[in-house]
């Protein structure tokens, strides 16, 4: 009986190899993209906070707020700190209060740990996030906040909805507020946000 000889080229080897590594490099690299940690920020908002000196109003700040989510409770309500910026004409009142120099008195705020919750009743388009009336201090001045209200673009979910980006956070906190409007209960959704803002793998 002959035997056949099967010869193997070296090149077709070396061209499997080549696609396997670039393959699985390619995975590594689409799962490392999937799994980054999300900083959703809402987009800046006008919010009149109050100057006060002894308890008394003395000057409107009109200053833009953001809110970047931190986490997601299971009370409903959301963790994040606020950045406030504060304009040249507060920052002089505040110098004025203080005796301090205009360029000593710090041009934004922020605050770690601020608890924000669903305005009742709120839904796309746009999704209503309150923040409770608080007071701060500025450069050595008493600033107070009554009601601070953040937006978020509603947006529903699809194919084309990239995992791990601030629009899929946008669609979670659409169907949570659905959640909340509709009396039931939004476990799924929270796990998923907490792990979308974490950057967790599934």
């Amino acid at each position: 009986m002959r035997r056949i000889k099967i010869t193997q080229n070296p090149l077709n080897f070396l061209v499997l190899a080549a696609s396997l590594f670039f393959l699985s490099q390619v995975g590594l690299a689409q799962q490392s993209e999937q799994a980054k940690p999300v900083a959703y920020r809402t987009a800046p908002k006008l919010v009149i906070a109050k100057l006060t000196n002894a308890g008394v109003d003395v000057y409107d700040v009109r200053g833009k707020i953001t809110f970047t989510l931190t986490a997601a409770n299971s009370d409903d309500t959301m963790v994040g700190t606020i950045d406030y910026t504060i304009p040249d004409d507060a920052r002089q009142q505040i110098a004025t209060l203080t005796g301090k120099s205009l360029a000593s008195v710090q041009s934004s705020y922020r605050q770690t740990g601020v608890i924000a919750n669903f305005q009742s009743g709120t839904a796309a388009p746009v999704i209503h996030l309150e923040i409770s009336p608080m007071e701060v201090t500025v450069s050595g001045a008493q600033m107070r906040f009554n009601r601070i209200v953040v937006d978020v673009n509603g947006r529903e979910g699809g194919p084309s909805i990239r995992k791990y980006s601030p629009e899929e956070v946008e669609v979670l906190l659409t169907v949570w507020a659905r959640q909340i409007n509709a009396g039931r209960q939004a476990r799924g959704v929270i796990s998923r946000l907490n792990r979308t803002i974490n950057g967790e793998p599934e």
